[in-house]
């Protein structure tokens, strides 16, 4: 599985950061990490997961983590790792502590919820999940809309329908969802519905190419789109 972590990228200084990527990888071949922050353990990390290298992105995120336990994106990133790396024990433990640190996190909320479809958690343990993080955060329909593509995901195209549903009626007015729901009935097969939350979202602006484009397609396979 691809996992997406955002990198706040090596803008300025490419040729320290190249300098701070070869002393580390040496440092971890010696099971050490030569930096000098925790932030910069931090933009390395992303640097190698975004590289797949998610062993080495693991390390790195638990040294930043470790340097500064409350700092919710390093271990919401770490959490990202391990479950790139399949230990989703550990993954769901650092999501849960990234959301006692700071609750209303959403993106800790969706990735806690990927992860238990992932590992094929007990549906109970699933919808408990869901259910706190539509207590707690603003965007309904992305939280449905996040268990709905690992759904998608893992083939359960069944359990996949009535989640979409709480989604758009979540947040009948988020081009976003509307757009990933389209793209998803597509997915089940369902054109007429695909169409009509596709026309929805890019409603804003109908003669855009890129929309009629989008809509001409519907025959052709369009991939959910991932994040929250």
């Amino acid at each position: 599985m691809k996992t997406y972590l955002f990198i706040p990228l090596l803008a300025a200084g490419l040729l320290l950061s190249g300098c701070n990527i070869y002393y580390a990888d040496e440092a971890t071949k010696r099971g050490k990490l030569a930096f000098d922050t925790a932030k910069e353990a931090k933009i390395h990390g992303d640097y190698q997961a975004a590289n797949d290298s998610y062993r080495k992105a693991q390390l790195e995120f638990q040294w930043a983590v470790d340097q500064d336990p409350g700092a919710t994106d390093r271990r919401y990133n770490l959490a990202l790792a391990c479950q790139a790396l399949k230990e989703y024990d550990r993954a769901i433990r650092e999501y849960d502590q990234a959301l006692e640190c700071y609750p209303g996190n959403g993106k800790a909320h969706t990735g806690k919820i990927d992860c238990l479809v992932q590992m094929d958690a007990p549906q109970e343990e699933i919808d408990a999940a869901v259910a706190e993080a539509v207590s707690i955060v603003r965007h309904r329909g992305r939280i449905y809309l996040t268990l709905a593509l690992a759904y998608y995901r893992v083939g359960r195209a069944t359990d996949m329908a009535p989640v979409l549903v709480k989604a758009v009626r979540a947040a009948p007015a988020d081009s976003y969802v509307r757009a990933t729901a389209g793209r998803l009935y597509k997915a089940l097969g369902d054109l007429d519905s695909a169409r009509k939350h596709l026309k929805i979202a890019y409603q804003p602006n109908p003669q855009e190419p890129r929309v009629a484009y989008k809509l001409g397609v519907l025959d052709q396979r369009l991939p959910p789109t991932i994040g929250y």
